[in-house]
């Protein structure tokens, strides 16, 4: 009887690994907890980094540039951002590389050796082999410790595509759910698109929450944060902190938002409520407890494994 072997494990032999981003937030962090996950199952593999937002279209499209140039030759080029897809291909050429795309590509599926999806990207598609499907996108989180300490986290996004922001209804949920667990110790954070005067409605009605803003909030914070909270309430418009508290052990809760249009993040958000797999707090600050909570994800390390077994 013949036995499948892995290529990953019959080739045990060092790696270059280069990680192409936009300098997003959310697109660098799922890179990271990627190449964190890969590191620690073979520390013998290096790796080098080029954020392409720093590049000119030119130099995105041809792969011209000295600080393209300076790019050492990699086995495995690994993306997040659309605006890193065309560089890839063409690196990935140019090297010999096993190209990866993090997220749903912006050209043909099939141009790329593996890409890694989240259900999201992936509702109505049918898969191909080369596609590895995620519980929402990677993050750091997954694999490291767990130490809840009496905190609860409101995580506040604004007005995005996806959905408005009511300030009034917004300051009515959030009180409602600190009032809900009077015994931790609240913290509220916004971000860039969080409507200047939010926070401070909130401590006007709530007093004893602590306030944290996006323009002096500390490196590694809100990690930091996450790791140590029972309980973190999200607004739906921040999707990839939602999968990131989800990756922690904590309790998971999403902020009711009005929906501009239906869309499969708005889908993927209300299913999350619909299967009771997160609390939720209506527009009219009624709190539901989740009755079948997701269990801690750590889709990261899912994704390491996938992708070795392929590279």
């Amino acid at each position: 009887m013949l036995t499948y072997i892995a290529p990953s494990l019959m080739n045990n032999s060092p790696k270059h690994w280069l990680y192409l981003h936009d300098g997003k937030p959310g697109h660098f962090n799922q890179l990271l907890g990627l190449s964190e996950a890969l590191a620690a199952k073979n520390p013998a593999h290096t790796s080098s980094w080029l954020n392409v937002s720093r590049l000119t279209f030119a130099n995105k499209m041809l792969a011209t540039g000295a600080e393209v140039r300076s790019v050492p030759a990699a086995d495995v080029i690994v993306a997040a951002g659309h605006s890193t897809h065309w560089l890839t291909l063409i690196l990935g050429k140019k090297f010999g590389a096993h190209t990866v795309v993090v997220m749903r590509p912006s050209w043909p599926v099939a141009w790329f050796d593996s890409v890694i999806m989240p259900k999201h990207d992936a509702a109505n598609r049918s898969l191909a082999s080369n596609i590895h499907v995620t519980e929402g996108a990677m993050n750091i989180l997954g694999s490291q410790s767990y130490q809840p300490n009496n905190k609860g986290l409101v995580l506040l996004g604004g007005d995005s595509k996806h959905f408005d922001w009511p300030k009034e209804q917004v300051t009515s949920q959030v009180c409602t759910i600190m009032k809900t667990h009077p015994g931790l110790e609240w913290t509220v954070a916004d971000s860039r698109r969080t409507p200047q005067s939010q926070l401070l409605n909130i401590q006007a009605v709530y007093p004893n929450a602590s306030l944290q803003s996006h323009s002096n909030c500390p490196k590694g914070w809100l990690v930091e944060q996450m790791r140590q909270a029972d309980v973190i309430w999200i607004s739906p418009d921040s999707v990839s902190m939602v999968y990131e508290a989800l990756s922690t052990g904590a309790a998971v809760g999403l902020i009711e938002l009005p929906p501009k249009t239906k869309n499969r993040i708005n889908r993927s958000m209300l299913k999350l409520i619909a299967e009771g797999k997160v609390n939720s707090v209506t527009k009219d600050s009624q709190i539901t407890l989740a009755n079948a909570p997701l269990p801690r994800l750590n889709e990261t390390e899912k994704a390491a494994v996938w992708l070795l077994s392929r590279v």
